[in-house]
């Protein structure tokens, strides 16, 4: 078998539906039932010759120079003879934001938003969860979701402390950073008992842009969450920004670069894939030439494989056809939210534009 990574053998990711799968970036169509978590050989079908059609993401990844979670995985020194070393819970849909780019089966807000009769999406760990939370354990990471108003992560966080395991494993976070506490408890003392914590703080803009872009957000408090994190750094916390970059943040970027280099904060980049009509390749020909301008300005102020992705997605713009489709979505949430993302951006003029240009008014 040439293509190989680690988390095949030893990682456990837990869907909100159920479901299970080696990693998060596994294709859906690949995940098992949860009753399988605790088999040994339970995903032996994606150990193959070649990459599986179910890794692809990781192939993209490293195919264009990205860091892949097959390389985070491959980094460890694992046993053969060891269990599950990376668990990963996002085992509910239990959000307190309804971010603009996000829907129904990350958020349950989504789903009270669009009048779903069960909005809530949870998957029960209860009876594997023993089974699970062994000496082998190195890594959890928990994301969601929201994962710091989840009574599943605060159990596990106090499982471990009361048998003795925390010390030797590290916690990784994919968190909105609009809270610290789970109810009154601090987790800043909470993270004392582990190993180590680090915080990837999703963050895509800052002000104005980042409350319209992550509706039910407060800027002033998530920037009182950082700031309450930064002097951790001398501990056991390490905290990193991810910004999703997409067509409704990235005329905001280099003003977010500049302030989370300010506060001497690491930065990683995801390049929205999805919803489509977000997407940079979205981005209409008149204001392509703006867009490159601002990731040539991003590309002076970090230096960051990501950017030169953003600029073939915005030269190739093939799916400016959706450009309506985008608008339609800025403007309805806008109206339905009571917010005003639409002022921030640069398409109002594009938007007369095509009522002008409408054939029924030739």
């Amino acid at each position: 078998m040439t293509w190989s990574c680690k988390a095949i053998d030893h990682g456990l990711t837990f869907f909100p539906d159920g479901k299970i799968g080696p990693c998060c970036q596994i294709a859906a169509g690949y995940l098992k039932p949860i009753d399988l978590a605790t088999h040994r050989d339970r995903f032996r079908d994606l150990k193959t010759e070649f990459p599986p059609l179910a890794c692809e993401k990781c192939v993209k990844n490293e195919y264009e120079g990205i860091p892949s979670y097959r390389d985070f995985f491959n980094a460890h020194q694992i046993s053969s003879d060891d269990g599950i070393v990376f668990l990963d819970i996002r085992n509910t849909n239990q959000c307190n934001l309804k971010c603009r780019y996000c829907g129904p089966h990350f958020s349950n807000q989504w789903g009270h938003e669009l009048g779903r009769d069960n909005p809530l999406i949870h998957s029960d760990l209860s009876e594997v969860l023993d089974k699970i939370l062994t000496d082998d354990l190195q890594v959890i990471y928990f994301t969601g979701g929201e994962p710091m108003i989840s009574a599943d992560h605060w159990n596990i966080l106090t499982r471990l402390i009361k048998i003795g395991a925390s010390k030797k494993i590290k916690l990784m976070y994919n968190t909105n950073l609009t809270s610290l506490k789970y109810k009154s408890v601090d987790f800043l003392e909470t993270w004392k008992n582990f190993a180590g914590v680090i915080i990837s703080a999703s963050l895509d803009a800052v002000g104005d842009v980042f409350n319209n872009i992550r509706s039910g957000a407060d800027w002033r408090l998530v920037e009182k969450n950082l700031d309450a994190l930064l002097p951790q750094k001398k501990s056991n916390i390490t905290i990193t920004v991810t910004c999703v970059i997409s067509i409704l943040n990235i005329w905001s970027l280099p003003e977010s670069i500049r302030y989370w280099k300010s506060k001497n904060l690491s930065i990683q980049f995801i390049i929205l894939e999805g919803p489509d009509y977000l997407a940079l390749d979205v981005i209409p020909d008149n204001h392509k030439q703006h867009a490159l301008t601002i990731i040539d300005e991003c590309s002076v102020l970090l230096d960051d494989p990501s950017f030169e992705k953003a600029r073939r997605l915005i030269n190739n713009n093939q799916n400016q056809v959706l450009f309506r489709q985008c608008l339609s979505h800025i403007l309805l949430l806008d109206s339905l939210r009571n917010e005003n993302l639409f002022a921030l951006l640069p398409f109002k003029d594009s938007a007369k534009q095509l009522i002008a240009n409408n054939n029924e008014y030739r």
